[in-house]
């Protein structure tokens, strides 16, 4: 049977999602593609006594790859709500007069404009105008926003408008001298964001938004590019694949019991693996190779069950 011919299968078709697909080819777990390919045949019939005799797992291979098959979809998950809870559902007929008649609103509009390059889509002007009239940002604060947005990210979407407007309104940017002081802080951080999306191995293409809001969470803590090394070693070899959840987790421990530095983690945490391990880097192994044993329950730190928890619950609710 050539495998042209698995493509177009008679009798019932199952979908997968490309995005799980990507995930799985890259941390390269074989047991859990094997896995994910299961669960799509049986659907809701999916049995996990009946899964590792079909599939022929022992009990830690089996756990090892829904451990990292369940911490692959929580991460599909949004990092924060796209859009404010109970914000209004503007008309077209309401937009377009906000934008003919309220000159401020009229600014924002061609501002956003100027730095997109191209005329605002309606969902784009609904957008600015939820910011602008729900958020509340004043227009020359959301001016500033989107020349911010522009020179970060050259290019970017209404939801990372809404997004940076609620961290702006968090924080308490309502003038523009708010707005000033906070994206000099910002530009003075730079290279140290930049080192530290190095440390998540973002080189080359745009972070996400989980990736931002790790390397967020660091800066507010003061955790250094090598203490994220650490993280990520110790992600590696606890799960075998990256899990944004998983780190930030482990970056909140650390940051309650008050260690910020590979010098305090270390001292606090003392293991047999060599310090060094902070500085190397995460590798992925070969695919359909075997995965490292996974951790029993007495090995698992507090928040790791939390964590474990957490994915296992989000994997009821998407079941049910």
């Amino acid at each position: 049977m050539s495998l042209a011919s698995l493509l177009m299968p008679e009798g019932e078709f199952r979908v997968v999602r490309c995005d799980v697909v990507d995930k799985l080819i890259q941390c390269g777990d074989g047991d859990a593609a094997l896995l994910y390919l299961y669960v799509i045949r049986q659907g809701r019939a999916f049995d996990e006594q009946t899964a590792k005799r079909d599939l022929r797992l022992s009990d830690e291979r089996f756990t090892r790859a829904s451990f990292t098959l369940t911490g692959l979809v929580v991460e599909q998950q949004p990092a924060a709500p796209a859009r404010p809870e109970h914000a209004p559902r503007y008309t077209a007929a309401e937009l377009r007069r906000a934008r003919q008649q309220d000159h401020r609103f009229q600014a924002v509009c061609d501002a956003a404009e100027n730095v997109l390059g191209h005329a605002l889509t309606d969902a784009l002007l609904r957008t600015l105008y939820t910011v602008y009239d729900h958020i509340a940002l004043p227009a020359e604060v959301i001016i500033e926003l989107l020349s911010y947005l522009g020179r970060d990210r050259g290019t970017f979407k209404g939801r990372d408008i809404e997004r940076e407007a609620c961290i702006w309104a968090d924080k308490g940017i309502l003038t523009t001298a708010d707005a000033q002081r906070y994206l000099a802080v910002a530009e003075a951080e730079r290279p140290l964001r930049d080192a530290l999306f190095q440390a998540l191995g973002v080189v080359g293409r745009s972070p996400t938004a989980a990736e931002r809001s790790l390397v967020a969470l660091c800066l507010e803590k003061g955790f250094a590019p090598d203490a994220l090394e650490l993280a990520m070693a110790r992600m590696k070899r606890g799960i075998g694949t990256f899990s944004a959840s998983y780190l930030r987790k482990m970056l909140a421990s650390w940051d309650q019991k008050g260690v910020h530095t590979v010098a305090e983690i270390t001292a606090l945490e003392p293991e047999s693996a060599r310090r060094q391990e902070a500085a190397a880097p995460v590798s992925r192994p070969p695919f359909g190779a075997a995965p490292a044993q996974a951790p029993r329950e007495e090995q698992l730190a507090d928040w790791e069950k939390e964590w474990l928890a957490e994915v296992q619950r989000r994997k009821a609710k998407q079941g049910g």
